[in-house]
């Protein structure tokens, strides 16, 4: 999902997305068929036929690259792909997984999704299947739970924010590196009559994310950690200066910014039409960006620090590849293992970031040249990231799982965390009807399962 551009790499990645939109198209046409084999060789193979789920459609061409390196190696199999829409996906997997239809593999919901199936007990341990050593620690423990790993992390979210380099260079501004140099920038931007900034208030999960990314350049790391080893609480001074600085953007949004986000990509349409300066949003969001406007001219910086402090980039696991616990056909186990060992390769790394520009959390991946965004985000990750993350995957965004909740009608989600706790809080602090220390007061008294566990 990715790009400090230039024109043909924009557009390149902007026919891939189009693809995207297409095979999505055509796998929910096809969903009753139960999708459709990765490869265009699939009917060459004898052997077993392992399915895949996910709630990513632009993956396929992954599955078939896996499909291809596997039997190039010897094992023989077909992988059956289905892709499934992303609102719809937990709950599908839900069904299929309780009525012991579910697939031999599929992408989870990294954290409390993750591990609530492995409370289930439906998806497999693979600490003996795959070599996880190549991941980076801090990915891999949104894969487990109780000291085993249940899934191999694929996938990297970044959130950092992207400007408009035309209408900052019309304005006579240089790309601001200071928080007071950023505010400066959008007052006389407004002062033009342009808007400085856009946002979705109909979509907190963002919003909430974008406050997180304010965070990782005001909240130190040694605070982090403090929070997270329960030394320290959301009510920190950092935290609380992180709220207000957050609170601060609301003189340079745009107008309505409250009722804006019913199709969920007003913000990115909006920035890729050159309607707005800045926008903080995820890596993951540029794709959208290029395919509005193969043409924008846009760079990528990370927030800078209300306080002085280092700006930092924040990020999270987005989800994990897990294997079925309870795969009827002994065949089919073995082929679905061999499939889960290659998730956790370097090789099946560089392939996920070829196909998806994106960041793989195995060690050593590279992502091409194709992608600067991505790449540049990637060098940010691995150079300065915020150490530990304190919102979305963290340990206070991760309650006790409820096993019991599968059975339910209501999807996973996580009821109880931080990340939930601040989407209840980002709209009032910028309507101003909420104050920084209220907003962090609130987050804390939704983590008392943490913060009084002992």
């Amino acid at each position: 999902m990715q790009r400090t551009h230039t024109t043909r790499h924009r557009r390149g990645r902007t026919l891939a997305v189009v693809g995207a939109v297409a095979a999505a198209a055509l796998a929910l046409a096809g969903c009753s068929a139960g999708g459709s084999a990765a490869g265009d060789d699939s009917g060459s193979s004898s052997g077993p036929t392992v399915s895949v789920w996910s709630w990513r459609s632009q993956d396929k061409p992954l599955w078939e690259s896996v499909q291809k390196n596997l039997r190039a190696e010897g094992t023989d199999l077909t992988i059956k792909f289905r892709s499934i829409s992303a609102t719809s996906y937990d709950s599908v997997l839900k069904t299929a997984m309780n009525g012991g239809s579910g697939p031999d593999i599929f992408y989870d919901r990294a954290g409390n999704g993750t591990q609530t199936y492995a409370a289930a007990g439906l998806i497999k341990p693979i600490d003996d299947v795959a070599d996880t050593s190549g991941m980076k620690p801090a990915s891999l423990a949104a894969a487990q739970y109780e000291g085993k790993t249940y899934g191999v992390p694929f996938a990297v979210q970044t959130m950092s924010m992207f400007y408009n380099k035309k209408i900052l260079k019309d304005a006579g501004i240089e790309k601001p590196t200071t928080w007071k140099q950023f505010t400066a920038a959008m007052k006389k931007l407004k002062s033009k009559g342009t808007t400085p900034m856009y946002t979705m208030g109909v979509q907190q999960w963002l919003m909430s994310l974008q406050l997180q990314a304010v965070g990782a350049s005001t909240v130190s790391n040694d605070t982090a950690q403090a929070i997270t080893d329960k030394k320290a609480d959301y009510t920190d001074p950092q935290f609380v200066k992180s709220l207000a600085a957050f609170q601060d953007l609301a003189p340079y949004l745009q107008d309505n910014w409250q009722a804006t986000g019913s199709a969920g990509n007003e913000q990115e349409t909006a920035f890729a039409l050159g309607k707005a300066a800045f926008i903080i949003d995820g890596i993951f969001d540029t794709a959208t960006i290029d395919q509005v406007n193969p043409d924008l001219d846009y760079g990528q910086m990370l927030v800078p620090s209300p306080n002085g402090q280092k700006a930092k980039i924040t990020w999270y696991v987005d989800g994990n590849i897990s294997m079925n616990a309870k795969i009827g056909d002994s065949a089919v186990e073995k082929a679905s293992e061999k499939v889960i060992a290659y998730t956790a390769t370097k090789k099946f790394g560089n392939a996920f970031s070829d196909v998806a520009g994106e960041i793989s959390p195995i060690a050593g991946v590279t992502i091409p040249k194709k992608y600067p965004l991505s790449r540049q985000a990637a060098e940010w990750f691995d150079t300065r990231a915020a150490d530990p993350i304190i919102g979305i995957r963290s340990p206070m965004d991760t309650p006790d799982p409820d096993p019991k909740s599968l059975t339910k009608k209501k999807t996973i989600s996580t009821t109880s965390g931080v990340y939930t706790a601040e989407q209840d809080v980002v709209v009032p602090l910028l309507e101003g009807k909420m104050t920084p220390d209220e907003a962090a007061e609130h987050i804390n008294g939704k983590l008392d399962w943490y913060f009084t566990a002992k």
